[in-house]
């Protein structure tokens, strides 16, 4: 996609000055043609700076938070790994090893470990990076 030379922010101050004077005179003193101004008029019409802003905030915002999600993914995978090889290495230096305890301890371990990832995740600021 054709990137702009223009941020929406100056996109929406154009429209509002195009709705104060001519068309012709805005495009003209911006270096656009008239038709971008009307295609951007159909796409902006009547937004705020704010609301065109508030798309992109909500990008970012959702990409850290995938970013986020896919680092508790992965920490869960590691704990999940490390919680069978000490079980296997509990078994095996034990010959009456039962399986079904080996496994509630595993469980346990990985669901701290998940609450302790959650709350330290959800204890961030908006702003912060984990």
């Amino acid at each position: 996609m054709k990137r702009s030379r223009f941020t929406e922010e100056q996109i929406v101050k154009m429209l509002r000055e195009a709705d104060r004077t001519s068309v012709a005179a805005v495009s003209m003193a911006n270096g656009v043609s008239e038709q971008s101004i009307y295609t951007w008029s159909k796409q902006y019409g009547g937004m705020a700076i704010d609301e065109v802003r508030r798309p992109r905030q909500l990008e970012q915002e959702n990409a850290r938070l995938k970013k986020v999600l896919a680092e508790c993914v992965l920490e869960i995978e590691v704990l999940k790994e490390i919680a069978a090889k000490s079980g296997e290495r509990a078994c095996s230096s034990s010959a009456g090893c039962a399986g079904k305890a080996t496994g509630s301890v595993g469980a346990s371990s990985v669901q701290a470990a998940q609450s302790r990832t959650l709350s330290v995740a959800l204890s961030q600021p908006d702003g912060a990076e984990g």
